[in-house]
């Protein structure tokens, strides 16, 4: 499959698919700043994890979040969101590994690594 090009078409067909009006609206739907999205669209850059995070969170088309080709929704497919139960002492925990990972004071696998000790009690 060969993904649109024009950068701005695919954040577009994001938007359409969270149903927002503005790239600041994906941003924080994403949990990413509006900046990120910007730079990838002023460099061209395919938003592989944002086209990944729309797909998993809306249950849109790949092809057509991809393409622009084909019918936004997928026929026979139901997105269940599922929940966890946290403690507020594990919600703290994750807050700060949160923050000594947006700190760079741990890596991406120490990230990881805290994060799943938490969820595999």
């Amino acid at each position: 499959m060969k993904y649109d090009s024009n950068i701005r078409n695919v954040i577009e067909r994001i938007m359409i698919a969270y149903n927002v009006k503005t790239i600041k609206g994906i941003a924080d739907l994403m949990n990413v700043s509006s900046s990120v999205i910007g730079n990838r669209i002023h460099r061209d850059s395919f938003p592989h994890d944002l086209v990944l995070t729309c797909i998993l969170d809306t249950g849109v088309n790949p092809k057509w979040l991809c393409t622009g080709e084909g019918d936004p929704k997928i026929d026979g497919i139901k997105i269940d969101k599922k929940s966890i139960q946290l403690s507020v002492d594990d919600l703290e925990k994750l807050e700060r590994i949160g923050a000594l990972m947006k700190d760079n004071l741990i890596t991406e696998s120490e990230y990881q690594l805290l994060k799943n000790s938490i969820f595999s009690k």
